[in-house]
């Protein structure tokens, strides 16, 4: 399955001339969107096989809401628009080539996103920014205390006699210098 389509790819760029003498067919695009969406499904295989268990890949892909075909439509977009822009690159279109890197870090970074990979591809400990997107029982980072509570509030308060001990510990108590 394919998360974009020839038309989004194409109109990434207001100049090209689709099935025109100078640029790549939209066989050849589609063939792009093709390689980006199999190394999505890869990702998503490996990483979210608790999410969809049983049920099977093909219909936890049948399930995705909204916002998560978003996310995979701009990176299936970003991953395509890379390719041909090297196409473009090659064929002496400069104006492409100029934003090919664009495209290339666009795709690399929400990539990795996914995957759960820094810039330089080792896998993040804490896990990557759609995680819980994709997985509803994944882990999340919060900004909220993960501990809470006071020390010894699980305990009865009694005086230190009855454990058996003198030792005596008070804040502010300044005997003890």
């Amino acid at each position: 399955m394919t998360y974009t389509t020839v038309d989004n790819v194409a109109g990434m760029f207001p100049t090209f001339t689709r099935n025109g003498p100078k640029g790549p067919s939209d066989a050849l695009v589609q063939a792009f969107i093709n390689d980006v969406a199999a190394e999505i499904d890869a990702v998503l295989q490996r990483r979210f096989q608790e999410a969809y268990g049983s049920q099977g890949f093909a219909a936890w892909l049948g399930t995705l809401g909204q916002d998560q075909l978003n996310v995979l439509e701009k990176i299936n977009r970003y991953g395509a628009c890379a390719q041909l822009a090297d196409v473009f690159d090659t064929s002496g279109i400069t104006a492409a080539a100029r934003v090919a890197k664009g495209f290339e870090d666009k795709f690399r970074d929400a990539y990795n996103k996914l995957n759960a990979r820094d810039a330089d591809g080792k896998p993040l400990t804490q896990g990557g920014d759609y995680d819980y997107l994709f997985d509803p029982l994944a882990k999340v980072e919060t900004p909220r205390p993960q501990i809470g509570g006071v020390a010894g509030g699980d305990q009865q308060p009694q005086p230190a006699s009855a454990e058996g001990t003198k030792v005596n510990f008070r804040k502010w108590d300044r005997r003890e210098f």
